[in-house]
């Protein structure tokens, strides 16, 4: 039995190490076909006091350059109507070997606002874009016109919708854009520095350190969305190594705090990993005494790419995640190929590539295809012109009757006025014939006497008088019910108890029309 059990367990064994190996060389076979087609990633990281460039080629760390200055030796390294950044970076490729027209590139945070907001937040609006710029135009400190405003909406793990909206102020923007661009090398991507370090982390949950000598950026990821972004400036100047370190880590316990603060419910895990990136990272006595200090996690970084063994990969972080953009996917926490839920490209529109759009398609085959129709119409459409000629003619001839038809029309307009006249003098006559004998029946019959009778165009006035009021009263009645007048009949002053007085009758029947 121990044996049957020895032999299956080394089947087992066998079976596994030959799997492993079937999957580690279709990986293997993988990156070399990738290496052979894919074309080189060239990033530029950019800041205050240095420039790091890195490139890689199906998912290797193929070459890499830095070159540090100060502020004032910038302004000096530029030729007469150049730009000192631009020529900088332009020297350090040519230099390091490295070439290409279109690269990625890194934007600091320290001048940028970044806030990740829960789409339910948002104020009302008919759409989606409506709603998030009119919440950040209330947020941005920067006022419209002095700013590039973009956003994402993104899904975290628990399927909760967010909008991540970033402002940038336009003379950054277009200061480091323009410096480029006059030494011919073109921005294809520009990213924000938190975003490349989230992507290359690749942590659901994580916090991020990027020290530089005049700056520092302090990066909270959840849910694998950089939450909170916080950059400041700092020199270390005649501090102590110990004050620096202990001055950075204030800072980044501060802001975790903060954090917290605002996070009761879901507080940042202190056993959550600590990557510490940037120039700084690289000074051994510096991270010792952070080390010492921090209560977090600190673990080193380990990129998908490929990276040689003597490359400082926490110092070209940046530069590692601007590549990850184009080289390889994200995974998961689960080890699956995903994709980062952050890809913005800050590049403003102004900036980018004129590309045809659906819209601009669309319209160009109905372009061709009218075009192409139009030759063979144009026949059929001289015909038709001729035709038209014709109609036209004719249709002058038909003008001409018609003004004449009209002509005697207006002619004899006065006289058919004159008919219509009389007709409703006629019809009148009968009219005011049949109220006088109705009048003049109902005082007959009630023993009123008529003094008087004014007929108008629509109305007839009478002047009379009864024996008594209840007998002007039945009068009045009389006329109502007779159905020759309007009801009902407007009393004289007095009513109901005086005997007479002057009545005013509506006619009801209608003259004859015309």
């Amino acid at each position: 039995m121990a044996e049957q059990k020895k032999e299956a367990k080394s089947q087992s064994v066998l079976a596994l190490d030959l799997g492993t190996v079937i999957r580690k060389l279709s990986e293997a076979l993988q990156r070399v076909s990738a290496r052979l087609v894919s074309d080189s990633v060239v990033t530029i990281d950019i800041s205050q006091t240095g420039v790091r460039i890195m490139e890689t080629r199906g998912g290797v760390v193929r070459s890499w350059a830095d070159a540090s200055f100060k502020p004032e030796e910038v302004q000096t390294a530029a030729p007469m109507g150049g730009h000192a950044l631009g020529t900088m970076v332009r020297q350090l490729m040519n230099s390091s070997g490295i070439k290409a027209k279109s690269v990625i590139v890194s934007i600091s945070g320290r001048y940028t606002v970044s806030r990740l907001i829960p789409v339910s937040s948002l104020p009302p609006a008919p759409t989606l874009d409506e709603s998030v710029n009119d919440i950040g135009s209330t947020i941005m400190p920067i006022p419209a016109d002095d700013r590039y405003f973009f956003w994402q909406a993104v899904n975290t793990s628990e399927g909760e919708q967010q909008v991540f909206i970033t402002g940038v102020p336009r003379y950054i923007m277009d200061d480091q854009i323009k410096a480029l661009k006059t030494v011919g090398i073109n921005p294809q991507i520009i990213e924000l520095k938190a975003m490349a370090l989230a992507r290359v982390v690749n942590k659901e949950q994580a916090l991020i350190f990027n020290i530089e000598p005049t700056n520092y950026d302090i990066i909270i990821v959840v849910k694998g969305v950089p939450e909170v972004v916080h950059s400041l400036a700092w020199r270390r100047d005649n501090m102590s190594l110990e004050d620096a370190a202990e001055y950075l880590a204030a800072n980044l316990e501060m802001t975790v705090d903060f954090y917290n603060s605002n996070h009761l419910d879901t507080p940042f895990d202190t056993t959550n990993p600590l990557y510490i990136t940037g120039e700084m990272s690289v000074e051994p006595e510096m991270m010792e005494k952070l080390q010492d200090r921090l209560g977090f996690n600190i673990e080193q970084l380990t990129p998908p790419l490929e990276c040689p063994a003597f490359l400082p990969i926490s110092q070209y972080a940046v530069n590692i995640g601007l590549a990850m953009r184009k080289e390889i996917p994200m995974r998961d926490s689960n080890g699956s190929t995903g994709f980062s839920p952050l890809d913005m490209n800050l590049l403003p529109q102004a900036y980018q590539p004129w590309r045809p759009t659906a819209n601009h398609i669309y319209a160009a085959v109905i372009l061709i295809a009218a075009i192409t129709l139009i030759f063979p119409l144009m026949e059929v459409t001289a015909e038709l012109m001729g035709k038209t000629v014709v109609l036209e003619q004719e249709s002058a001839v038909l003008d001409n009757q018609l003004m004449l038809k009209k002509a005697e029309i207006e002619r004899r307009e006065p006289l058919q006025k004159a008919v219509g006249e009389y007709n409703t003098l006629v019809t009148r006559e009968g009219s005011f014939s049949e109220d006088i004998r109705v009048i003049m029946k109902e005082a007959e019959k009630l023993d009123v006497a008529v003094s008087a009778i004014s007929h108008g165009e629509n109305d007839v006035t009478i002047s009379c008088a009864a024996k008594d009021y209840q007998s002007f009263r039945a009068y009045l009645l009389a006329l109502e019910e007779s159905g020759r007048f309007a009801t009902p009949i407007a009393p004289p002053e007095g009513y109901p108890y005086t005997t007479g007085g002057s009545i005013t009758l509506k006619t009801q029947v209608e003259p004859v029309a015309e």
